[in-house]
Parts: C-alpha cells; sequence; structure tokens
C-alpha cells in the first residue's frame, strides 16, 4: 500500500458481514472409523496446502485401516463458517478426531502415522 493512511480511512468503518451459514461437526466421539480433517486455503492454489494434504493422503495410503480424510478449502463459504465454529486459528492443519494436530508445519511421515495411531481406539 503507498498510500496506508487513505487505505485506514478506507476501511475505518467496514464491519465484516455475520455469517449465516451453519454447519454440523462429525461426533468425534462416536466415529466408526478414524477422521483426518486437513483445512487449507485451497491445495490448489497454495503449496503448503498442497503439501500439507499431500502427507495426510500419503499416511492414509500407508495404513491398512479404513480412514476418512476430508479436505475443507477456506475458499468455501461454508468452510470458512467450520474454521470459526471449530476455533481453527491457523492453515494449513491437521485435525485428528477433532483434535489439533499439526498446525502450519508440515508433518513426517513418522509423525503424522505416530499421531493416527495415537488417535485411534484401536491398535493399529
Amino acid at each position: 500500500v503507498r498510500n496506508p493512511a487513505a487505505t485506514r480511512a478506507m476501511v475505518a468503518n467496514y464491519h465484516a458481514p455475520e455469517s449465516t451459514l451453519e454447519v454440523n461437526l462429525p461426533d468425534y466421539q462416536h466415529l466408526k472409523h478414524p477422521l483426518i480433517e486437513v483445512f487449507t486455503l485451497d491445495s490448489d492454489t497454495c503449496a503448503a496446502c498442497t503439501y500439507m494434504l499431500r502427507a495426510a493422503q500419503d499416511a492414509v495410503r500407508q495404513t491398512q485401516e479404513h480412514v476418512d480424510l476430508v479436505e475443507y478449502k477456506f475458499t468455501r463459504p461454508e468452510n470458512i463458517a467450520r474454521v470459526k465454529k471449530m476455533g481453527v486459528k491457523n492453515l494449513p492443519s491437521i485435525y485428528i478426531n477433532g483434535e489439533l494436530k499439526f498446525s502450519s508445519i508440515i508433518p513426517s511421515q513418522q509423525e503424522l502415522l505416530a499421531a493416527m495411531k495415537e488417535s485411534r481406539k484401536e491398535p493399529v
């Protein structure tokens, strides 16, 4: 911004509209299968987000168990509502069974597999 004072004046009275979208979070205590949720800006355009999603996909492929994996891109209004409801602070992030495991740091396969094993109710 070449003129910070003018920019501040331009947005001084701006108020973001409240979202009316309702999202339902899974019942994390009663999941049939482990759930990995990857929150990204957009894995199609953000390199760090691509790496985070790929790490989760690779870890899921390495397990011999059924694991549900979903990406929530911040480019969709319903995902923005989900981010707010869950209290996601940083993108990209990985949540396993509703618990933050990795935030803005892409885990190694060993770290991610260990976090998945730790989050499972049954042994891997």
